[in-house]
């Protein structure tokens, strides 16, 4: 079975054609989930790319793509602490990043775990099967671990050369993609592979919140504390949730 992980740009109708065309192939797309949940203002909203199909969302789908084609995905979530996740996402407002990301303003909307956090509640199968989890603390702890279940869920069969990829190659298809992102993927850009941390355990939260709050005042300022510990909290409910079911390390 040919896996297709190479589809820049793929709109929803191309999706479909793929999969008409030749069942056999695999068509793999990593998005952000507030992406496809529509903004509270448009509820009814539709890619521009579906608008002429005749493809429905069956209530109570939250998405903005036609149930069928959200049915015929297989659905991983990444999830990343918070307290990790948004004082890295901070550095692209920036300098140095914001010459590159030409942003200035972390905007709380698109942080995403809220809308993850619908879409993983509505994803579960007729027969409860929620979708997998993965905790990028785990993923890095362990990768080989992560991986192996995550392959055979998805019927793909596991290679150690997921776990590096040092091909120029590679890397200069990588950067074609990204150019429009600048600043926002650097570290991912110029790595090589996983680099594993912790010993094979998720770690801890390190710190307290005061000592988080005193690191993040250091780094970035008191507005910049200020901006971080607030989307953090409000991120927090809904990434403790979804981290709930993770996949666990053994």
């Amino acid at each position: 079975m040919e896996f297709l992980h190479k589809l820049p740009n793929v709109h929803a109708t191309q999706t479909l054609t793929v999969q008409n065309q030749d069942p056999t192939k695999r068509v793999f797309i990593k998005d952000m989930s507030y992406h496809i949940i529509p903004p509270i203002h448009s509820p009814n909203a539709r890619p521009l790319s579906l608008q002429a199909q005749n493809l429905s969302n069956k209530s109570p789908n939250p998405t903005l793509l036609p149930t069928e084609i959200i049915e015929s995905f297989k659905f991983v979530f990444l999830i990343r602490s918070p307290s990790a996740a948004i004082p890295s996402l901070y550095r692209c407002f920036i300098p140095p990043l914001s010459a590159q990301t030409e942003d200035t303003m972390l905007d709380p909307t698109e942080l995403g775990y809220r809308e993850l956090r619908i879409l993983f509640n509505y994803l579960p199968d007729k027969d409860g099967v929620v979708p997998l989890v993965i905790d990028a603390d785990d993923l890095l702890a362990d990768p080989e671990a992560i991986l192996r279940p995550l392959c055979d869920d998805l019927e793909i069969p596991y290679s150690s050369s997921m776990l590096e990829w040092p091909a120029p190659e590679d890397h200069t298809f990588a950067l074609s993609l990204f150019q429009k992102f600048a600043g926002y993927h650097e570290d991912a850009l110029n790595s090589k592979g996983f680099i594993p941390k912790g010993n094979g355990k998720k770690p801890a939260e390190p710190q307290s919140r005061e000592k988080l709050n005193d690191i993040w005042e250091y780094k970035y300022g008191s507005e910049g504390m200020r901006i971080i510990r607030s989307a953090v909290d409000a991120c927090r409910d809904d990434y403790e949730y979804l981290e709930s079911f993770r996949m666990r390390l053994i």
